[in-house]
């Protein structure tokens, strides 16, 4: 590796672990102060529609894998503007405080239960680990971009594309695939059916026609 760093590879940097753990912490004690964010479906506060089993296609393909994809496409999409700009940098690091504080208000409001729907809320965790990626990949190309100043060079750029952001990109793109995936056909449920009673993961993805949050 010639970047210079041996922290320049997929391992977030301490620094980034030390810091999204701060805010990890502020999440947990904002919501423990009263100033709760907004959760979305993952306190359960949601109205599930059902409806009949429309058919294969129509329920999943045009309907859950349609949802699916964008919110694939918004999350990467806020991700890759801020590794290469820093823009979007408030939703990437508000994916920590949000995380926090999701674990005090699921353990305040359901206790045991609570901590059973965090830990079932997998798209989660692989945001997270995709954001504390971003922020590595995002330390990377900058460094890489001040290197290339002061040498009056690409050549910074050009070595950590090939040698530190070819491998990370590929990985974030693929854990937020996953983390899409993964919210609309099982977190969805897995949160429903821990705080509003018992239904079959196969009921609920035949038959749900639409989530008010």
């Amino acid at each position: 590796m010639t970047s210079g760093s041996r922290w320049d590879g997929i391992i977030p940097h301490p620094g980034i672990l030390a810091f999204a753990m701060v805010l990890y912490f502020l999440g947990f004690v904002l919501d423990a102060s009263g100033r709760s964010l907004a959760y979305g479906f993952l306190t359960g506060d949601m109205v599930v529609h059902f409806s009949t089993f429309p058919g294969f296609r129509e329920q999943f393909i045009d309907y859950l894998s349609a949802t699916a994809l964008w919110v694939f496409i918004s999350n990467i999409t806020q991700v890759t503007v801020f590794i290469f700009t820093l823009a979007t940098v408030y939703p990437v690091l508000k994916i920590f405080i949000l995380a926090g504080a999701l674990l005090h208000n699921l353990l305040e409001g359901w206790g045991v239960r609570g901590l059973m729907i965090y830990a079932g809320t997998l798209h989660l965790h692989l945001e997270v680990t995709g954001c504390l990626l971003s922020l590595q990949a995002a330390l990377v190309f900058v460094r890489s971009v001040l290197g290339a100043i002061q040498q009056r060079s690409p050549g910074p750029i050009v070595t950590a594309l090939r040698e530190n952001l070819a491998f990370l990109i590929p990985l974030i793109i693929l854990l937020f695939a996953i983390a899409a995936i993964l919210e609309v056909f099982w977190s969805t449920w897995w949160v429903y059916n821990l705080t509003h009673g018992p239904v079959s993961w196969t009921y609920f993805y035949t038959h749900v026609a639409a989530v008010e949050l």
